[in-house]
């Protein structure tokens, strides 16, 4: 049986961004779920890009203790006729994968989309990332279609999915 674990979800704040980084970092090192192979080099730049963000999206840490094992963020489309949509990117650090963490981030993410007002939310997701896919089904994503030959990694071509999940209209 798997230990019960401790974490919380908090909204990212700025004195969390190092922790972040440090987070996307490993997962991106991983090459095996990110477009990013290691976070961008200067730490400012994670920095802007989450501050830049913060007031029109959705961004969320996933805290074992102070430490940040998760994150996951909706990005707003910035062309009016997407302004209902938004798209979704998380990571989950190693060994804080199947344990409740990437189900607690994104349904945290998801839930202050709806109140957003968002309508659609989109990813890609790299045909093999299995586990990655079966959490997205999970809370309601569907595969809409296939990008072939969508990432060059260590000499192979992968294909991702586009997956996205509509809100219902009430």
């Amino acid at each position: 049986a798997k230990a019960l674990m401790e974490y919380r979800i908090v909204p990212i704040t700025e004195e969390l961004i190092p922790g972040y980084r440090m987070a996307f970092d490993k997962v991106a090192k991983e090459s095996r779920f990110l477009d990013y192979l290691e976070a961008p080099p200067p730490p400012e730049a994670v920095g802007e890009f989450v501050l830049s963000i913060q007031n029109n999206n959705l961004q969320f840490v996933a805290l074992d203790d102070q430490t940040v094992v998760g994150w996951c963020a909706i990005t707003a489309k910035a062309k009016a006729i997407y302004s209902h949509a938004g798209v979704l990117g998380m990571g989950i650090v190693e060994g804080y994968r199947g344990r409740g963490v990437g189900t607690a981030l994104i349904r945290t993410t998801l839930d202050a989309a709806r109140l957003r007002g968002l309508k659609r939310i989109e990813l890609q997701v790299r045909e093999n990332s299995l586990s990655a896919m079966a959490l997205f089904e999970k809370v309601g994503f569907v595969k809409e279609g296939v990008m072939r030959k969508h990432a060059f990694v260590d000499g192979v071509y992968e294909n991702s999915l586009l997956m996205a999940l509509l809100f219902e209209s009430t």
